[in-house]
């Protein structure tokens, strides 16, 4: 053997491995959805526009709590003079009053963070593939060693960042159902799962969408025609399904049940089931709904709990899951559901040593 420069001849020869030992799938799925997060929030969330958002958000949705707050605490303390019937205003509030303004509250909040969920959801997520499109730079994400999934995943979590924060920040004016009572702690728990669910539901229809679509525009206005058709169009479709089969024979009313999926991706029905949970004493508008969608007997000294938004937010997820699976394989079909980053085996002779 040759003599080196520097290597004495007695040295011990250094054993290199060739071989380099390759991440495993899951590994290598959240490097690559981490890759893809960081640079997106770090686009999304510098500058004044995230703050200001947030800011002016939670200030509009405690103007309109104190708005539910004042109107209930005026009704709650509005007494009436026996003799005239004149009314005129108290300082005391009874506990069941107080428990009736923490139910407002916590009815409004939840209804106002469905709609938030559903407008800006899709919103986010429908420009997520398509820009990448527009601007040419779709192909070179698809060449590096990001994964196919990972990028879906990583583009996904990003767009929704905005509706998390804006969810998240409701938490404390949430918490003062707690001050007011008339609300247990695991219906707020209860109503933030569904609203997460729903936020990742409708937002891997916009995603599916955007990279369905060239145009960022067209994708945009489909997912919101979309979730409008689902969440509003379909409950009046089943309503009316209801309604018109009603059938009168031997003195009997007979109701023909409608199709009960009609319903399943309904957020509007879920709040509704989620608020006959909270307040079962609304039976006669939210846990009447549930139980005939449903199709069961309104028990009205035992309300039902739970009856449909479980299977609301099943269907949700399971949406998201088939969609965002979709999703990889409009973007780049030849990939899969691979994480295989080594050397395709028609190049191995590339790097075969030379003898």
């Amino acid at each position: 053997m040759a003599e080196i420069p520097g290597l004495p001849l007695d040295a011990p020869e250094v054993e290199t491995d060739d071989a380099v030992e390759e991440p495993s799938p899951l590994r290598n799925l959240w490097a690559s959805m981490s890759a893809v997060v960081t640079k997106e929030l770090r686009w999304r969330m510098r500058g004044r526009r995230a703050y200001v958002v947030v800011t002016l958000y939670v200030a509009l949705l405690g103007l309109l709590v104190f708005s539910v707050y004042q109107v209930s605490y005026d009704a709650a303390t509005r007494q009436f003079a026996p003799n005239t019937g004149e009314p005129f205003q108290t300082d005391a509030v009874s506990g069941t009053a107080s428990a009736v303004i923490g139910q407002a509250i916590f009815s409004v909040i939840l209804v106002l963070q469905t709609l938030l969920t559903l407008l800006l959801a899709p919103a986010l997520t429908s420009g997520a593939v398509s820009m990448e499109r527009e601007k040419q730079t779709l192909e070179l994400l698809i060449t590096t060693p990001v994964s196919t999934l990972g990028l879906v995943l990583g583009k996904l979590a990003s767009s929704l960042a905005y509706v998390v924060i804006l969810v998240l920040a409701s938490i404390p004016l949430m918490s003062l159902v707690f001050v007011f009572g008339g609300i247990a702690p695991e219906d707020v728990v209860r109503a933030y799962l569904m609203l997460f669910i729903v936020s990742f539901g409708v937002g891997s229809i916009g995603l599916f969408l955007s990279a369905w679509f060239k145009r960022t525009q067209i994708a945009t206005a489909i997912s919101l025609v979309i979730v409008f058709g689902i969440s509003f169009i379909a409950p009046l479709v089943h309503g009316y399904v209801y309604i018109s089969g009603v059938t009168f024979g031997d003195g009997q009313v007979e109701r023909r049940p409608p199709p009960e999926p009609l319903v399943w991706f309904s957020a509007i029905a879920a709040d509704i089931d989620l608020v006959c949970t909270a307040i079962p004493d609304s039976y006669t508008v939210t846990c009447g709904y549930s139980t005939t969608v449903v199709g069961q007997e309104l028990d009205q000294q035992n309300p039902p709990r739970d009856v449909l938004w479980p299977r609301i937010s099943l269907a949700f997820l399971i949406l998201g899951v088939i969609l965002t699976l979709a999703t990889t394989q409009l973007i780049s079909p030849s990939r899969r559901l691979r994480a295989d980053r080594s050397i395709p085996p028609a190049q191995d002779h590339l790097f075969e040593p030379v003898t």
